[in-house]
């Protein structure tokens, strides 16, 4: 089935509306009425203040890869967001929780050609220890396939001239074969308030694409490269502090953000669950309606001592919608 990408969101028919500023559900009013509803001493609902996005003109992992039928909904990475929340949870995603992605996200458009392949930065979601970037490229010989491997050879990414890991994947194709990526950068190990100066150079694409010529499937392998350099602004982030009651005596602090979860523990305690020391995803964020959201991608510090874990969800969530945190078969409740 043919999808056009500007029918399936209204609020994107105009190509300037998302570059907009987008509106806020993190106010201070809101947090306090959070507090107030949550009534537990040991879960603290804060917000981190950080700048609104804007947009400046300079500008190993488990990566989100979906499956030959995924047609991209959006041309912006919120709105895939949404779409992909949709096919992870069988339910539509609220207007509050779009507004919430919305507001972390951030347009750059920024485009190179090299050796007959057009690269795109397009546009950002943005967190305190994680940043999602996507990516898109269209070729001048013929379509990307829905299916067959998709890969760059060469994948660098620098913050702040800081080396760092990651993953990118294919995930998705449109109607008119341009090819989608999605880069997920950990930014653990970099302050949390100043803006991200992010370097990303690609090269050596290898794809599947249908030929102009005949329509054919072949495979392209090109010694193109493309650099690009850009600025990501700090975002707005919110999150749940759990220090007390919590149900392993070796984790000394566990907090919930819209982009995962960052669990404290003591490498040399007998108390701390599998699930949290050996990285694994069984961790869940339940929601008011019984959704639930896994995390797909973790990464520690260091190996012996007090570690810092972090497990990123595989679609950002909003706070103020969940109700509980399953880690295997323990639930930490957060109302």
């Amino acid at each position: 089935m043919n999808v056009n990408l500007k029918d399936v969101f209204d609020c994107y028919s105009d190509e300037n509306t998302r570059l907009g500023e987008t509106p806020s559900v993190s106010d201070d009013r809101v947090c306090a009425l959070t507090n107030t509803k949550l009534g537990r001493e040991n879960a603290v609902f804060k917000k981190r203040l950080r700048k609104y996005p804007v947009i400046l003109a300079a500008v190993v992992a488990v990566v989100m890869l979906m499956g030959a039928g995924f047609v991209a909904a959006s041309d912006s990475i919120d709105g895939w967001f949404k779409t992909r929340w949709e096919e992870v949870t069988g339910e539509e995603m609220s207007d509050e929780h779009y507004e919430t992605i919305a507001s972390l996200s951030q347009y750059i458009g920024l485009s190179e050609t090299s050796d007959g392949v057009t690269v795109t930065i397009d546009s950002a979601t943005v967190g305190d220890d994680v940043a999602y970037v996507m990516i898109t490229a269209e070729c001048d010989s013929g379509k990307f396939t829905t299916t067959g491997t998709s890969t760059f050879g060469i994948w660098e990414v620098y913050v702040n001239s800081n080396r760092k890991g990651g993953g990118i994947g294919r995930i998705a194709v449109d109607e008119n074969g341009k090819a989608y990526y999605l880069d997920e950068i950990k930014l653990t190990n970099i302050d949390s308030d100043e803006p991200l100066d992010v370097s990303i150079h690609l090269g050596n694409l290898n794809a599947l694409i249908y030929s102009n010529e005949d329509g054919s499937p072949i495979w392209y392998t090109g010694d193109g490269e493309w650099s690009f350099d850009f600025t990501l602004e700090r975002t707005e982030t919110k999150a749940i502090d759990i220090t007390d009651n919590l149900p392993w005596t070796g984790v000394t602090q566990f907090t919930v953000t819209e982009f995962g979860v960052v669990a404290t523990y003591d490498s040399n305690s007998d108390d701390v669950p599998r699930v949290i020391r050996y990285n694994h995803m069984k961790i869940y964020a339940v929601m008011e309606d019984g959704t639930e959201m896994s995390v797909n991608s973790a990464s520690s510090s260091g190996y012996t001592g007090t570690i810092d874990s972090y497990y990123f969800w595989e679609v950002p969530i909003d706070l103020d919608e969940v109700v509980a945190i399953r880690v295997g078969e323990d639930v930490i409740e957060i109302q």
